[in-house]
């Protein structure tokens, strides 16, 4: 990297300077002069200019031209091959209705003011402050996703704090109320019905405490009979109507009790199901459709049984509850639930207070009558 002098086919002298912009390797930039002292001021300005892109990589990349739907486009095609199936169908929708509005505005107008009153205007719509966060969230993907890739020198909306949630209480049946439910959909659904098979999903929610997906993955192959168990290994996913791994990505084993694993063993024998098919299928001898269940199903079962209204996923945390309150270690709990943290398993201890406020009643721990205690020295 130097100042040479140079002739040209005409005869005159130049001053050339032959630079790398970063290195060996890099574009080669040459420039002449007509004195040597323009080359000179030429080649001092480029070291510095290269020193400062060495401090900071970003220093010459800017918002010019860059606008929030060519951004969320490429964050959409990267996502593909990264997001889970159910995650990018939610991004894909989140963008796709953010860019009704704001599909031309440039990356550098949204700051942290822009999100908070985008955020306002959703909750006039009637959006709850998870759903406005959901979308936020989506946004600022998009423009870490920028920022990642040297497509701007920083995200504008960097010190936006998203809204608070309103922690939301578990719905979840007593065990009375789960009992009262089983007894009916045992009832409307009896053994030996074609559709018996609603009756034993119930079940195994109730008894097991499964994720909906963990329901509908369920194979013959996955129990086992001498120690009855089940071995969760996987999950149906609604959205691609694929197998896929659980949630934790980890196979676990949940209690299968002799009264769940006849009803299990009697459906697999009577509808002759193979060890690699579904236990429970639609009419095609698919996994079944969860949505589709929940709507059909579920909810005209719990009409037809009066009792409390609550969400399938509420049979999950029927399940927890029940086994915390009756006794069961919350480590045990952990494991059964697939829970990836303790912390998890512990919210759900508030919902048993009843329970505890029981054993308040009947256990306790006081020092010893002095009589006691004299007899305990005597044997000492």
């Amino acid at each position: 990297m130097s100042v040479s002098k140079v002739k040209t086919k005409s005869g005159e002298v130049r001053w050339e300077v032959r630079v790398y912009e970063n290195g060996r390797g890099s574009k080669r930039v040459c420039m002449r002069f007509d004195r040597k002292i323009d080359a000179d001021t030429f080649l001092v300005d480029f070291e510095k200019k290269k020193s400062e892109r060495a401090r900071n990589p970003f220093s010459s990349i800017s918002f010019e031209g860059r606008f929030f739907q060519e951004e969320a486009e490429y964050w959409l095609l990267d996502g593909e091959n990264r997001f889970s199936p159910g995650h990018l169908v939610k991004s894909k929708a989140v963008v796709q209705d953010f860019l009704k509005e704001y599909g031309n505005l440039a990356l550098e107008k949204l700051t942290p003011e822009f999100l908070t009153k985008f955020q306002q205007a959703e909750l006039r719509k009637g959006l709850s402050a998870a759903t406005a966060n959901r979308k936020t969230e989506v946004v600022m993907a998009v423009l870490n996703h920028a920022v990642k890739h040297r497509h701007i020198p920083f995200n504008p909306a960097t010190g936006f704090k998203k809204l608070r949630k309103v922690q939301q209480e578990m719905s979840f049946l007593d065990q009375d109320e789960a009992a009262s439910f089983l007894a009916h959909v045992n009832e409307k659904y009896p053994s030996g019905s074609k559709d018996r098979w609603v009756y034993v999903v119930y079940l195994v929610a109730l008894n097991t405490a499964l994720r909906a997906g963990e329901i509908w993955g369920l194979r013959p192959g996955d129990i086992n009979e001498p120690t009855r168990t089940i071995t969760i290994k996987r999950q149906f996913n609604r959205v691609s109507l694929d197998f896929g791994p659980t949630k934790s990505k980890k196979h676990r084993v949940v209690p299968c009790n002799l009264t769940l694993l006849s009803e299990l063993k009697a459906l697999i024998a009577k509808n002759k199901i193979s060890l690699q098919e579904t236990i429970f299928q639609n009419e095609n001898g698919r996994p079944v459709c969860h949505d589709n269940f929940a709507d059909r199903r579920f909810a005209k079962d719990l009409k037809s049984w009066g009792g409390r209204q609550i969400r399938f996923h509420d049979l999950r945390h029927t399940a927890t509850t029940l086994l915390i309150a009756s006794g069961v270690d919350i480590k045990t709990v952990k494991e059964i639930c697939g829970h990836a943290d303790i912390t998890t398993t512990m919210n759900y201890v508030h919902l048993v207070s009843n329970a505890i406020e029981k054993v308040a009643l009947n256990f306790e721990i006081a020092p010893a009558r002095e009589e006691v205690q004299r007899d305990f020295k005597l044997v000492k």
